[in-house]
């Protein structure tokens, strides 16, 4: 909603400096021991996940949401059970079989309707992609989603004595990198909704706060189960755009978010 009333990349980074008080306070009150290896391991997580965020908006600028978005989930999902699996963890087979079920989940979530499924919505003219648009979205989502997941997968294999350091310096790097992109590009700042920045603003409070959840989760669970469920939220997403804008959803949508629930509980046995 931010997005829709300021400039995308305003949003993204008044969210990434909003996003860093949170952590920043998490700081203060959680600590944690400086250790040199952990910090730089957060700074390029930190670079990746700018990067990713700043090249899912250029995928949704030229290619079609329901490609971009289930493409860019999934490769999100895959990246850590890959990483987790070089690794040497060993999930267990109903693990592996909610891992399976949650990918077809994601892409059924993501993927919105298209005009021959929903023909009273018509795409304006302008925008409308052309197949060449529709190769570099999904090519530039799929960089987007590995970007994601290589976020979560290294930020997570920092130390828990380090403690919320790693995601200090992480959304540190990926602030100064947003801010300076705005720079670059000379986006002006006057003139634009105050309400979208109120809402980037809240976006980057739950975003730190969520950064902070997965570091504990990563630190404490398998990196392959926490990476999945973590890839999983655009089922909340689709819940709130029901309840909150009175979406309504495909029957699709619905059958992943069923499909959703019955891989989370397979994933969260013990």
């Amino acid at each position: 909603m931010s997005a829709r009333r300021i400039v995308p990349v305003l949003t993204a980074a008044a969210s990434q400096v909003s996003g860093l008080l949170v952590l920043l306070l998490a700081l203060i009150l959680l600590g944690g021991e400086l250790i040199a290896v952990d910090l730089w391991t957060g700074v390029m997580a930190g670079a990746i996940g700018a990067a990713a965020l700043t090249t899912f908006y250029f995928a949704l600028s030229r290619g079609p949401m329901s490609v971009v978005a289930p493409v860019s989930a999934v490769s999100a999902a895959i990246i850590p059970v890959v990483i987790g699996t070089f690794i040497g963890e060993s999930p267990r087979p109903i693990h592996w079989a909610g891992i399976l079920l949650a990918l077809p989940a994601i892409v059924l979530i993501s993927r919105e309707g298209t005009p021959e499924q929903d023909p009273d919505n018509e795409v304006p003219l302008e925008e409308r992609t052309t197949p060449a648009d529709n190769r570099v979205g999904l090519t530039a989502g799929l960089l987007a989603g590995v970007g994601f997941g290589l976020f979560i997968s290294i930020i997570t294999r920092t130390s828990s004595a380090s403690g919320v350091w790693p995601a200090v310096t992480a959304r540190s790097t990926a602030s100064v990198l947003l801010v300076g992109l705005v720079l670059v590009m000379r986006i002006p700042i006057k003139g634009s909704s105050i309400s979208g920045w109120r809402l980037a603003g809240w976006t980057g409070i739950l975003d730190g706060s969520s950064n902070l959840l997965i570091l504990a989760a990563g630190r404490r669970g398998m990196l392959a189960l926490v990476g999945v469920i973590g890839a999983l939220y655009p089922a909340s997403t689709i819940v709130l755009a029901r309840v909150v804008l009175g979406e309504n959803l495909q029957r699709h949508q619905l059958a992943g978010l069923g499909l959703a629930v019955v891989a989370v509980v397979m994933i969260a046995l013990p």
